[in-house]
C-alpha cells in the first residue's frame, strides 16, 4: 500500500507540476484572447451585413407603407361615393318595383273598383268581401309591396 501511495503522490506532483508551467507561461490565455477575438470579427461581419440586408428591407418596406397611407384618404371617399350611388340607385329600383307593382294590382282589379287604401293600424281586421279572388289577391300583393 505504501508504493500504491507514493506512485499516487508522484502523478499528482507531475502534474501540479505541469500545472504550474502552464499559468506561469500563460501563453495559452494569449492564444484564447486571440482566437476569442478572431470569432468575434467574423460574427461582427455577418451581423453587419445583415443588418444593413434588414436596414434597406425595412426602409423599402416604410416607403411603401407611406405611400399607402397617403392613398387610403381618397379610397375611402371613393368607395364612399361608389357605395351611396349603389344606395341611390337601389332606392329608385325600390320605388319603381313599387310603382309598377301598384300599377299592376290597379289594372287587375278592373273597372269601377277601387285600390284598397293603407291600413294605418296593424290589427287584423276581417277581409272585405270582393267580387273576384283574383283581385283580392291582387290587392293583398299590393298592399304588401308598399
Amino acid at each position: 500500500m505504501n508504493s500504491e501511495l507514493k506512485k499516487i503522490v508522484g502523478r499528482v506532483k507531475a502534474a501540479q507540476s505541469q500545472l504550474q508551467t502552464l499559468v506561469k507561461d500563460q501563453s495559452w490565455v494569449e492564444d484564447a484572447r486571440k482566437y476569442a477575438e478572431r470569432q468575434g470579427k467574423e460574427v461582427k461581419k455577418l451581423i453587419s451585413s445583415d443588418v444593413h440586408k434588414v436596414r434597406d428591407f425595412l426602409e423599402k418596406e416604410r416607403k411603401e407603407l407611406e405611400r399607402f397611407q397617403k392613398q387610403i384618404p381618397s379610397e375611402v371617399k371613393k368607395l364612399r361615393k361608389f357605395v351611396d350611388g349603389q344606395r341611390k340607385e337601389l332606392e329608385k329600383l325600390i320605388a319603381s318595383t313599387r310603382k309598377v307593382g301598384l300599377k299592376e294590382a290597379v289594372s287587375k282589379m278592373g273597372k269601377g273598383t277601387k285600390p284598397a287604401a293603407k291600413k294605418a293600424s296593424t290589427k287584423k281586421s276581417a277581409p272585405k268581401k270582393t267580387t273576384s279572388k283574383k283581385v283580392s289577391a291582387a290587392v293583398s300583393s299590393a298592399a304588401s309591396q308598399a
